[in-house]
């Protein structure tokens, strides 16, 4: 099990790991300090106790993925690239659904207004079917032809 799974649980292993580093250069820097001796140790304490809290998160971040199942699995396997690109996919699907439905829609007007003798809504109802179709064949066509960069 890795830190993926719980970002915070890496926050507070990477600062338990940067405390003792920054204690020992301290201390390093200023030997003659006369206090020194209090220091470590409390820099050791303060190391364990936030790798104590990192090790507790990760492991209820391991029970919570198990609890998911595959669905879990395939999240933790998913980094933000991944998610980047299925979040844009579902807008792409979104936006090329909208323009067909919308298409339908200006499709049917266009043929009321054409059993009512209206030939001048007629058209204007067929131009805007006609654009949304446009539109929707070039998210397809943008979908196919370029695929998203992560």
């Amino acid at each position: 099990m890795s830190y993926r799974q719980d970002r915070v649980a890496l926050g507070l292993h990477l600062w338990s790991q940067a405390s003792g580093i920054t204690v020992t250069i301290l201390w390093i820097a200023s030997s003659r300090w006369a206090a020194w001796w209090v220091l470590i140790p409390a820099s050791i304490a303060n190391g364990v106790g936030f790798e104590l809290v990192a090790r507790n998160r990760l492991r209820r971040a391991v029970l919570r993925v198990e609890a998911l199942g595959s669905a879990g699995q395939e999240l933790v396997r998913m980094g933000p690239g991944h998610w980047i690109n299925q979040q844009l996919s579902r807008f792409d699907d979104y936006a090329i659904r909208s323009c067909d439905r919308k298409a339908e829609e200006f499709q049917a007007r266009a043929e009321t207004a054409q059993a009512n003798g209206n030939q001048q809504s007629a058209a204007r109802y067929l131009r805007r079917a006609e654009r949304e179709r446009k539109y929707s064949r070039w998210y397809k066509h943008l979908t196919e032809r370029h695929p998203h960069p992560f």
